[in-house]
């Protein structure tokens, strides 16, 4: 995992990682190719490996694409701190 890709952003004492990708769809039935967003999303606990599989949780867009770049952070984002309150539980 390279460390220049990954945005990182602490929640709750976890981490959340974010990589968002670019995506060409010449199928979008406009001329030439329309650039789509994606994202991976890793979650693990305050300064562990986040390549660590056995430490982290991963979950990535799918099939769900973005306009931009900036929309598809802000989702990715949302995913991670919803994926942390839903492994911690309710905030007290």
């Amino acid at each position: 995992m390279r460390s220049e890709d990954w945005r990182v952003e602490g929640y709750r004492g976890m981490d959340a990682y974010v990589l968002v990708t670019s995506h060409h769809d010449a199928s979008a039935g406009a001329v030439g190719d329309t650039q789509t967003w994606g994202y991976e999303v890793r979650v693990a606990q305050e300064g562990a490996d986040p390549s660590d599989a056995g430490d982290t949780e991963v979950l990535s867009s799918g099939a769900h694409v973005f306009a931009s770049r900036h929309a598809a952070e802000v989702a990715a984002f949302g995913a991670a701190y919803a994926l942390i309150d839903r492994l911690l539980g309710p905030a007290r």
